[in-house]
């Protein structure tokens, strides 16, 4: 079984231990350290913060990649860059065994990125012979840390028309939810469980990261052995 993971580094050494192979996947678009903004008038650079090699799997605007500002409007938009972080995750998908289950683990802009891969494998699993038309239908379950439902609006790929955001979907899914989370407001991660069929919610009593806490470890991986019994 292979776990394909956006963006998050925890419990590797744990869940390699149980026999999970984990696949560390990096986003493709690098975010510019400087902006320019208007300001009276006037263009003004300034710095993005002070993250080197910052990057994401989409952008919300345009005319500046480093413009988060809509990220969180609950505003339907078109993510800029999408369809080359979803061929790179299909890239590794066709590599992979379609028998070997998969499961993708995200955090933050990763976890909704997650959410748009869960509505793709969804629709994959419900087509007729779905293992010889898409790889998305090796993905079997996901992880969602610290995210935000999609607004993405528009066509993500060629291979699947049918896909309805008004769907509940239908794989496993784990959602991983900090009730102290300040970026993205537990509010958030809640509309994005309820957009799945059976989700399990694991709530913890902190900000905008993943614990390394011995009872998310201990969720995490009996959420992997869960599609053995």
């Amino acid at each position: 079984m292979r776990a394909i993971k956006t963006h998050t580094h925890s419990q590797k050494r744990r869940i390699s231990e149980k026999g999970y192979g984990c696949i560390y996947v990096e986003a493709p678009h690098l975010l510019p350290k400087t902006s320019m903004v208007e300001v009276d008038g006037q263009l003004i650079e300034i710095t993005n913060g002070d993250r080197e090699n910052a990057k994401a799997w989409f952008m919300y605007s345009d005319k500046d990649p480093s413009d988060a500002s809509m990220a969180l409007k609950e505003t339907p938009m078109q993510y800029v860059g999408l369809n080359d972080s979803i061929s790179i995750i299909k890239e590794y998908l066709c590599k992979l065994e379609m028998q070997e289950p998969c499961t993708i683990f995200g955090f933050s802009q990763g976890a909704t990125f997650v959410h748009i891969l869960s509505m793709l494998a969804s629709a994959a699993r419900k087509e007729p012979d779905c293992k010889h038309l898409s790889p998305f239908a090796k993905i079997d379950s996901v992880i969602l840390a610290s995210g935000f439902a999609s607004m993405h609006q528009g066509s993500v790929t060629d291979n699947i028309q049918d896909i309805n955001s008004e769907d509940f979907i239908t794989i496993r899914s784990l959602h991983i939810i900090g009730d102290k989370d300040t970026r993205v407001p537990k509010s958030y991660g809640d509309k994005l469980a309820a957009l799945y069929a059976e989700p399990q919610i694991y709530i913890h009593n902190k900000g905008h990261f993943i614990p390394h806490n011995k009872a998310l470890i201990d969720t995490v991986i009996e959420f992997l052995d869960t599609r053995d019994e």
